[in-house]
């Protein structure tokens, strides 16, 4: 059907309404502004990046607190040293755990200490593993007993995943106790 021959826009029986648009009485009535928009004179604000962003107060402000996390994140990047990584008696340890098909897979790494340290760096270790559920209490607990020799050493253990989301390593080394703790990774 062919809706373009039909005539709407009037009660039968009267005329069509009549529009005329002339694009030049519109902008002879217009406002100044207006008119130097559609004459191209138009001032179009602050040319560049920076200009822009200083360019009113709001935007100082946001432009300034942008930098202020920047910052804030920046140095707590830099600074900030995870709670699974610590350096005891010279020797620097990290705490791994991760769950898989209802198992979790804890191990603690004992790094190689400084060339400085390294001949003193004999000493018997301790490390209490906690496992922690998701309430935050301590589902099993198990102690390991052996001694570092100055190289690279390995502590693994396994538990089954009873919604075990924390994993808390009590390293004793010598005289020096450190924690170390570490959120279960699923797989």
């Amino acid at each position: 059907m062919d809706f373009s021959q039909i005539d709407e826009g009037h009660t039968e029986g009267e005329d069509g309404m009549i529009f005329r648009y002339n694009r030049a009485e519109r902008l002879s009535r217009a406002p100044k502004i207006v008119q130097d928009y559609y004459a191209g004179k138009m001032q179009l604000g602050n040319k560049g990046i920076f200009k822009s962003l200083v360019a009113t107060r709001g935007n100082r402000f946001m432009l300034f607190s942008v930098i202020i996390c920047a910052a804030a994140m920046m140095f707590m990047w830099y600074f900030g040293q995870s709670k699974n990584e610590d350096v005891i008696n010279h020797v620097p340890a990290t705490l791994s755990a991760f769950s898989f098909e209802d198992t979790v897979y804890v191990t603690l790494e004992l790094s190689d200490p400084n060339k400085k340290y390294a001949q003193n760096a004999v000493y018997p270790v301790d490390v209490t593993f906690q496992f922690n559920n998701v309430d935050k209490q301590l589902a099993h607990e198990e102690i390991i007993v052996t001694k570092y020799t100055g190289k690279k050493q390995l502590l693994r253990t396994t538990f089954k995943d009873y919604d075990i989301i924390e994993v808390c390593a009590v390293l004793k080394m010598g005289d020096t106790v450190k924690t170390l703790v570490k959120t279960v990774q699923k797989q």
